[in-house]
């Protein structure tokens, strides 16, 4: 009410200021049309509902019983319920009418929820914190600083190695072309220097041609000047401690992710066993522990070549309080080297995790040995995690279709289905984002301003066994929404008996991945998504489609499972012709096409 009487006093000034309208102009007649109006609306409203407001009704009053607690005296005073109560049943008629027609939407599907994957900003947790602060304040902070830049010099000279056709320049298009028709490349198609004007040299000065498409070394961030050439480091004591301090917050956000979609996706797997290769500081132990906290893992091994690495991993577990001791696995072992295959199944982990570490080691050779041993200690699942780059997301590639080809297994993510990777003979790579939060020895270390950091990886998640299939789901009749309003947590706000968490899991396997961040326009949504088919599609989304597909694609995240039917289903052209290049060729002469072009010789 109180609202009501400013507004009255509002128009009520509003009325003496405003002057005199011309009644000459069409615009000018409408206003005074609408300003008339609404004054002689409030006009009829009698002096005693501003004297003497009705008291506020209770949640379970009735409308028809608010409105009988307004002044029925005069002639006015029913004039004004007539008008509220018809006006109260034309809006109910609309709304009705509008459920009718386009159906009641929820403020985030069973479907949408289940399948997100976007979890928000990580934190390291606090008794981790604590225990990397007590470990790297003695430290030099110079040389933590001089540390960091080499392992920052290391990540960068391998994170520029692109894989031929990858990128969006003009060599890498040509290569594309390579691969997918076949033609010849030219001797002189990448030399631009024939085609340019040579400017007049100063002494001592040199001219540096930049071809289009193919980005130069990067400078040592060490060394500034010097370009930087593809290598890894040995990790010594004081390049674990920048490790620790530097790259731990980003990489156990990207651990954190994954698991934690793991054990939404399967909600049934608990492990007991875990095998953690490339553990370094024992990053993947820390998110083991966040996302099954009291129950289940009973045995970790961690294994890494650095000798200062395992020290770190267990000065840092010793460190952890006593009161913590709910999140801390009993049995924890570290060893530098990966042993073979177990030849007895009892011996497998359960769920075996490499973060990482892929991309540490030299040569494509020596990652197919490892995948092979890694997936011979897997007794249910198996992550490969590794940084968002084209040459770490093809690593992971081919590493997933290395274990494929075993059989006898199935892709639990990203990738909705077990066909090679869709992103082959195209620009694009499978990779995602996680946001993490950095704690202060991780900004003082890398100089920053920020305390957020963003960090992209690709990953993979297999297990042991056949896909699984999608049984028919057996209909109920709908409730009344009364019943349904009093039952939330057996059925949908619309009448409809609600999803078990075992059904979302079995419908997941057949929902499409958001592999790009949506793009959301004005009246409609863009998303970029891999289907079942193992295709890359563009679907749109839009509101006279359907409200309910409209409303949870502007809510949608990059990374999340989809599982709502698009309007309009596009390929984007790089896609198509990478459709056409794995689909067996048929040369055919010039008579042949001319004739089923309906030409004649």
């Amino acid at each position: 009410m109180p609202l009501l009487c400013a507004a009255a006093a509002r128009l009520a000034t509003n009325r003496l200021a405003v002057p005199a309208l011309r009644t000459t102009t069409t615009t000018a007649t409408k206003q005074r049309w609408v300003h008339t109006t609404r004054l002689l609306n409030l006009k009829q409203v009698p002096d005693t509902i501003w004297l003497k407001p009705p008291a506020p009704a209770s949640l379970t009053t009735s409308k028809t019983d608010r409105l009988s607690r307004l002044p029925q005296d005069t002639e006015d005073d029913m004039q004004v319920l007539r008008s509220l109560e018809s006006l109260d049943e034309c809006v109910r008629d609309l709304y009705e009418e509008s459920v009718r027609v386009s159906g009641t939407i929820i403020r985030g599907t069973d479907e949408v929820r289940f399948g997100r994957k976007y979890i928000g900003m990580v934190n390291l947790p606090l008794p981790v914190v604590a225990a990397i602060d007590r470990y790297v304040t003695p430290l030099s902070k110079r040389t933590l600083r001089h540390d960091y830049l080499r392992i920052a010099d290391s990540l960068r000279s391998t994170g520029q190695l692109t894989p031929r056709g990858k990128g969006k320049g003009k060599a890498a298009a040509q290569q594309r072309r390579q691969d997918i028709y076949g033609e010849e490349e030219e001797e002189d198609a990448l030399d631009l220097s024939s085609s340019r004007r040579t400017p007049k040299l100063l002494p001592g000065e040199r001219v540096e041609v930049i071809t289009s498409g193919v980005r130069p070394a990067p400078d040592s961030l060490v060394n500034p000047g010097t370009p930087l050439k593809p290598h890894t480091l040995e990790y010594g004591r004081g390049e674990t401690a920048a490790y620790l301090a530097a790259c731990t917050p980003g990489t156990f956000g990207a651990i954190y992710n994954i698991l934690a979609e793991l054990s939404q996706r399967i909600p049934d797997f608990t492990p007991r066993k875990v095998l953690d290769f490339g553990s370094g500081p024992g990053t993947a132990l820390w998110a083991i522990q966040e996302v099954w906290p009291t129950q289940g893992v009973e045995k970790y091994q961690g294994i890494d070549v650095s000798e200062d690495m395992l020290l770190c991993a267990e000065s840092i577990i010793a460190d952890i309080p006593a009161s913590e001791e709910g999140h801390r696995v009993r049995d924890i072992k570290f060893s530098r080297y990966l042993p073979p295959s177990p030849s007895d199944p009892k011996e497998r982990h359960d769920l075996v995790v490499s973060a990482f570490a892929l991309s540490e080691l030299p040569s494509d050779t020596m990652r197919k040995t490892t995948v092979e041993t890694l997936w011979g200690h897997t007794a249910d699942t198996l992550v490969l995690v590794d940084r968002g780059t084209p040459d770490s997301a093809r690593m992971i590639s081919e590493a997933r279709d290395q274990i494929l080809a075993l059989g006898e297994c199935f892709t639990v993510a990203p990738l909705p289905n077990d066909l090679p990777d869709p992103t082959v003979f195209t620009p694009a790579w499978i990779h995602f984002s996680q946001r993490t939060q950095r704690p202060g020895f991780t900004m003082l270390t890398k100089h920053s301003k920020s305390n957020v950091e963003d960090l992209r990886y690709s990953y993979t998640i297999l297990r042991r066994g056949s896909r699984p299939t999608l049984s028919p789901l057996v209909s109920e009749e709908a409730v009344s929404l009364s019943v349904a309003e009093a039952n939330p947590e057996k059925y949908l706000p619309t009448g409809e008996l609600r999803k078990t968490t075992q059904r979302l899991a079995l419908e997941a396997y057949h929902w499409p991945r958001i592999i790009l961040p949506p793009m959301k326009r004005k009246g409609h949504v863009v998303i970029d998504v891999s289907t079942v088919k193992g295709k890359i599609e563009r679907w749109t989304f839009t509101k006279t489609h359907s409200k309910q597909a409209y409303r949870d694609a502007r809510k949608a995240s990059w990374g999340d499972l989809f599982p709502h039917t698009p309007k309009s289903v596009a390929v984007r052209p790089h896609f198509a012709a990478a459709e056409q290049a794995k689909e067996p060729q048929v040369k055919k002469n010039r008579k042949t096409r001319r004739s089923e072009a309906g030409l004649s010789e």
